[in-house]
Formats: C-alpha cells, sequence, structure tokens
C-alpha cells in the first residue's frame, strides 16, 4: 500500500473483474449449452444434473458478485474545512462521510512468510489485510491489501488519527504459508 498524507486505505486489487466475471457466466452457459444437447439426445438424468448444476453456480456467481461490488478499495481523507473521509467501492461509486461518524474500525492481519505471486510481501511480519467499517450504522469491508507489521501499525495509527472517537481494534492471525495458520 502507498502511504499518502490523506491515505487510509488502499486494496491491492480494484477493479470490477469484470473478465472473472465472463468467465463465470460463460462456464454457466457451457454447463447449461451441454446439457441442453445431452436432453436432445434422450438422456434427462444427466441433464437435469447438468442444469441443475449450472443454475447453483449461476445462483452462487450472483450472490458473490452482489457481494464484491459492495466492498470498498480505497479511503481517503477529505479535508476541506470539515474533515471527512471518502469511501471508494469496487463499483466505481464515491461516497463521503464525516469523520466523526465512523463508529468502529477493525483490521483483520492474516500473517505469512512466503508469497510468490507479491515478491514485496516476503519476509517476517507480512500479509494480507482486510478492513471493516461501521459508519453510523452502516457496515463496510474492504478487498485484501498487502501489508507488513510495520505498515499495519501505521494504518491503524492514521486511523487513530482520523477517528479518535471510532472503537479500534484488530486481530492478527499467524501463520506461516499465505492463508493457512499453524
Amino acid at each position: 500500500m502507498r502511504f499518502e498524507d490523506d491515505l487510509l486505505w488502499e486494496a491491492v486489487h480494484q477493479n470490477g473483474w469484470a473478465l472473472r466475471w465472463l468467465r463465470h457466466v460463460v462456464a454457466a452457459a457451457a454447463l447449461a449449452g451441454f446439457g441442453g444437447l445431452l436432453w436432445l439426445g434422450g438422456e434427462t438424468f444427466v441433464f437435469v444434473a447438468l442444469f441443475c448444476g449450472a443454475s447453483l453456480y449461476a445462483v452462487w456467481g450472483t450472490a458473490y458478485w452482489l457481494r464484491d461490488r459492495r466492498r470498498l478499495v480505497r479511503v481517503t481523507v477529505v479535508d476541506d474545512g470539515l474533515r471527512r473521509i471518502r469511501v471508494h467501492h469496487v463499483n466505481g461509486r464515491t461516497t463521503d462521510h464525516d469523520a466523526r461518524m465512523v463508529n468502529a474500525v477493525h483490521i483483520t492481519h492474516r500473517e505469512h512468510d512466503y508469497d510468490p505471486d507479491h515478491p514485496s510481501m516476503l519476509g517476517p511480519g507480512a500479509g494480507i489485510a482486510t478492513l471493516r467499517l461501521r459508519i453510523a450504522g452502516r457496515k463496510f469491508t474492504s478487498r485484501w491489501a498487502g501489508l507488513n507489521s510495520e505498515e499495519l501499525h501505521r494504518v491503524e495509527q492514521s486511523w487513530r488519527t482520523v477517528c479518535p472517537d471510532a472503537a479500534m481494534d484488530g486481530k492478527r492471525i499467524p501463520g506461516r504459508f499465505a492463508g493457512y495458520s499453524n
């Protein structure tokens, strides 16, 4: 994560992953299409199984997409008289909130010592973190950001400075390999 004066959080992946979702749609359509071909051939049991599988896959993909598009990818401070925080969402929407209305900040950090895809995240204390905010009763969850222990401490201090009245807590999950704990 880059550290700037006004930056409080920045996720690693900020786009809407349109190609990823397109692959899910194509996979569900291929399953349904293959099931349709089998139905034409008289294989009704296999057709029903494939069609139900494609339907469940489409429902899962839609639910995950709806959940993911609400996630936040970037949080900045806007200080033009009244201090506000600006929340950037995956779907491109930007919302401004009064910094005094932030009720809770929760950061979950999963440590790991090895990630070949991100060489900057190697070493002790490296890991991925997710941010959960509660602003005036509304809950916001972020996509993950790669942080080591020092950067995590800096992020926590930034949040304490910007939102001193918010309940600040965090959880550190130790681990040796990305995604797995001891």
